[in-house]
């Protein structure tokens, strides 16, 4: 077993509980009565993100809910991947059609049932935790910044203004993204492109 297999099976338990501590979190943008839940989800991410290794951690204000910023810069010379990701979920409501409660993570047949465990909890922190690995096992061979939102479930008011504002910053050779559609659950799917450019026109 390699050291990246090693470090996964040693600590997958851990990183399936830090996921159901996120998904505990009923960060919901659409409901103001939510907002301390996803403000408190904002700085539950950029804390995972300075345990995984980021050298910069940023939570970056809007007039919104922020966007929580992270980097670890190798070598300006190396490929720069920009991770993006929301920790904004949608409501849960009606609650009594789900058959268990949406924000008390639960494991049925080797599949996590909570609001946000596929949109976009559980995709965003599975990139940080790729991320970790590879700190902790000397495997990372590329720049890489993560951009977290809270504003994705809302329409993303504020994010344009952000990316606008800050364009050398997240200057990236690709952007990830784990948000797009399957063909089908047992089809793996992988959208390698998606509508306009990882570019802001001034």
């Amino acid at each position: 077993m390699n050291s990246l297999q090693s470090y996964l099976e040693t600590n997958k338990d851990r990183f399936v509980n830090e996921l159901f501590d996120l998904l505990k979190i009923p960060s919901v943008s659409a409901d103001s009565a939510y907002s301390k839940d996803v403000f408190k989800a904002a700085n539950f991410v950029a804390s995972s993100l300075k345990t995984a290794g980021c050298d910069t951690v940023e939570i970056c204000k809007t007039k919104g809910f922020p966007i929580v910023y992270g980097e670890k810069l190798i070598n300006p010379s190396l490929p720069t991947i920009l991770v993006y990701g929301h920790y904004d979920v949608q409501p849960s409501v009606p609650d009594e059609l789900w058959q268990t409660p949406p924000f008390e993570p639960t494991v049925k047949d080797g599949n996590i049932y909570a609001r946000g465990a596929c949109d976009d909890k559980g995709q965003f922190y599975m990139h940080l935790k790729a991320f970790e690995t590879m700190m902790q096992t000397n495997t990372l061979h590329c720049n890489v910044k993560f951009m977290i939102e809270g504003e994705e479930e809302v329409g993303s008011t504020n994010l344009g203004i952000y990316v606008k504002a800050h364009q050398e910053k997240l200057s990236a050779d690709v952007v990830l993204i784990s948000d797009t559609g399957m063909i089908a659950n047992n089809i793996p799917s992988i959208a390698t492109g998606l509508r306009g450019l990882s570019y802001v026109e001034v």
